[in-house]
């Protein structure tokens, strides 16, 4: 049997041993680092332990409020996709005065830096009005709640496809890792979100549903079951009104995603229960335009049982107030607190409008935030993540009206009111 000769000690064995150490040392370094990946975040740099804000960690209390206070009931957490439920645990706990100073300064800018974290959020916005507004500063105070983000970037295409479609390809240049947007514009964007994701971007749809055959072009959809929603206030008409009735139908702009998913389920309900349509028209939903299709209305002499608008019906109800008749009844997802004060002065002259209305779904932006976030950094995001909202009667919700809350915000936003006032004199 040969006998192995003694290893010979010195410099270049004190050098491999000293390689080897390092070789492990990285090795293991990159390996308590690496993350899963996940659609449009494959690449993403990884979340120290600790960081990640979910319905465990916050105050209890505040997160049962919160989630009240979005969805106008009281909803247990284990009843909410764990991705709405860390969503409203961040949006849960009070911006610190550094957070608040960011969020003024940030509304101001087309851009802004927060001075930490690596990740670069842009909120596309693709109409422009106070909902919009609110919207946007929805958003920005979720992502100021993530110390992952680092920048945060803005645009707007005031209703316009082609706008839409120009800022979401500026975004691709920029790349940006995060795109959250409310696709009004539904399939006409479609192929400007596959490019987005194309390019490594994580992109995050919310409030309006996406058609079935854009699905692929992001990486989640967080959208509002429009169709559960209309359904619901279809039948509170129907309970509170009867059949055979009559109603006149609004939008704001024509073929937009988010009519055509509810439309088609309210009117499966109304016809089944005998009710016709006697008018349609759109707004743009701008104040001018509610106001003009308003006038159209009142002007034709035509009487509806009942209104039904995908934005707040302040400019149909007032004319009846002015006038002491009997209004029609109103169906609303989207209504400002000016519609609480116009239901009261209602009440207090002896008038008593019925209506329906649902939590104005203008913080579903914090959802795309939160979602995105998570998907950057390899945690599990569903494709589609659907949310509901439930209709209530306006009575029940009067009490949340306040002398502070600018009466073009939408019931219920989530900002304090100072930040409501802030998001919307934003430019």
């Amino acid at each position: 049997m040969k006998i192995a000769s003694p290893a010979r000690s010195g410099p270049n064995k004190n050098r491999s041993v000293l390689q080897l150490l390092a070789a492990f040392l990285l090795a293991a370094s990159l390996a308590s680092c690496s993350t899963t990946g996940s659609s449009g975040g494959s690449n993403a740099p990884a979340t120290a332990s600790g960081e990640d804000i979910t319905a465990q960690s916050v105050d209890q209390q505040a997160l049962a409020a919160t989630i009240k206070k979005t969805f106008l009931t009281d909803i247990p957490v284990s009843e909410l996709d764990p991705v709405v439920a860390d969503a409203m645990a961040a949006a849960s706990k009070p911006l610190t005065p550094e957070q608040n100073e960011l969020f003024q300064t940030c509304l101001q800018q087309g851009s802004c830096d927060t001075g930490r974290g690596s990740l670069t959020v842009a909120l596309a916005m693709q109409s422009s009005n106070a909902w919009g507004n609110i919207f946007r500063g929805e958003a920005t105070a979720q992502a100021l709640a993530y110390p992952q983000v680092k920048r945060i970037v803005y645009n707007n295409a005031n209703g316009d496809v082609a706008a839409v479609l120009a800022n979401l390809r500026s975004l691709i240049a920029q790349k940006v890792d995060i795109i959250v947007t409310d696709p009004v514009f539904g399939g006409a964007i479609a192929s400007a979100l596959q490019q987005a994701k194309q390019a490594g971007i994580t992109v995050v749809t919310v409030n309006t549903p996406l058609p079935g055959d854009a699905a692929s072009s992001v990486s989640a959809q967080v959208p509002l079951a429009l169709c559960e929603l209309y359904t619901e206030g279809a039948q509170a008409l129907i309970d509170e009104l009867g059949n055979n009735k009559t109603y006149a139908l609004y939008t704001g702009i024509p073929g937009n995603s988010n009519a055509a998913e509810w439309q088609p389920c309210l009117k499966k309900v109304l016809d089944g229960a005998g009710w016709t349509q006697i008018t349609e028209g759109f707004t743009q939903w701008t104040a001018q335009g509610a106001a003009q299709a308003a006038n159209a209305l009142l002007a034709s002499g035509q009487e509806p049982a009942a209104v039904i608008y995908d934005y707040t019906t302040d400019d149909f109800l007032k004319p009846y107030i002015d006038d002491r008749k009997t209004p029609p009844a109103f169906l609303s997802d989207v209504m400002n607190h000016s519609w609480l004060t116009m239901v009261q002065q209602a009440k207090d002259a002896g008038m008593t409008p019925k209506s329906w209305l649902a939590s104005s779904h203008v913080w579903f932006g914090r959802f795309g935030v939160t979602a995105g976030i998570k998907i950057r950094e390899g945690r599990e995001v569903p494709a589609q993540v659907p949310v509901r909202v439930p209709t209530v009667s306006s009575d029940s919700v009067l009490d949340t009206n306040s002398p502070e809350i600018p009466s073009s915000v939408p019931v219920s936003s989530l900002l304090t009111p100072e930040h409501m006032n802030i998001a919307l004199a934003a430019p």
